[in-house]
């Protein structure tokens, strides 16, 4: 291969990691994806019950603040997930990679997630739990409603104000 075609496709190379990876595995390490391979060929499942359209975890529209609170939520069922197999697998191998990635799992958990999920559950399958045909639960629930009603106004607004600021700011500098 002449030393113009091997520019030609260093530089086409260079341009598809860049492109194509940009957003691709950014915090991934090797030894995860190592892992996590290993685990794959371990656990194979047949390609159409891979590809059957159904996602175990399908793609969310919510905002990122929504984000934060239900991937924390995806990664307890990942860890719980990690946590059938180890319960049956003797291999070795596998329990040692299943242990790599659920504490990989914990780590980021404990550093970039809400600290308070356990307790954020709780309190949503509390409010989920109430008994709505109860007639002391509805009166009680009517007495407390503009309160909450003023709440959950107040957090909608608070949301559309700052999007109408981050507006103004964009135009503002566009302008100047």
């Amino acid at each position: 291969m002449d030393v113009l075609s091997r520019a030609v496709m260093c530089f086409c190379l260079m341009g598809w990691m860049t492109l194509g990876w940009s957003n691709a595995a950014q915090y991934t390490s090797i030894n995860m994806k190592s892992n996590i391979d290993k685990l794959k060929v371990h656990y194979k499942i047949s390609k159409d019950q891979l590809f059957n359209g159904k996602p175990v975890f399908p793609k969310d529209t919510f905002e990122d603040s929504e984000r934060k609170v239900l991937m924390s939520v995806v990664l307890d069922v990942y860890r719980s997930i990690f946590s059938q197999m180890l319960n049956q697998t003797g291999d070795q191998e596998v329990i040692e990679s299943l242990k790599y990635v659920k504490g990989k799992i914990q780590d980021l958990q404990k550093h970039y997630f809400l600290k308070r999920i356990p307790e954020l559950r709780t309190h949503l399958q509390n409010l989920w739990a109430i008994e709505t045909s109860n007639t002391t639960v509805q009166g009680k629930a009517l007495s407390e409603f503009i309160t909450i009603y003023e709440k959950a106004s107040k957090l909608a607004h608070k949301k559309d104000n700052r999007r109408k600021r981050r507006q103004a700011q964009r135009l503002k500098s566009h302008i100047m």
